[in-house]
């Protein structure tokens, strides 16, 4: 499968992409505008549509489709 070192960058990766999210982005609570909405729910789509190119070049199409299926489920 894949290697500890592997498995420990993808989770400090999450870990800081949440940290950002919740500690640096949005520390002031506001109301939350349409742009702003529409702005950062492209960039959370985005970032998982890199993870799925990212998936199809290492892993192949199916799961890669396997996670696209998924996403949009979800």
């Amino acid at each position: 499968m894949y290697s500890p070192l592997v498995w420990a960058s993808f989770i400090a990766a999450i870990l800081v992409l949440l940290a950002l999210d919740l500690g640096v982005f949005h520390r002031k609570s506001h109301k939350v505008e349409f742009r702003e909405a529409v702005t950062w729910s492209v960039i959370w789509v985005s970032l998982a549509l890199a993870f799925n190119f990212g998936l199809y070049v290492c892993q192949g199409p199916k799961p890669a489709l396997e996670f696209f299926t998924g996403y949009l489920v979800e």
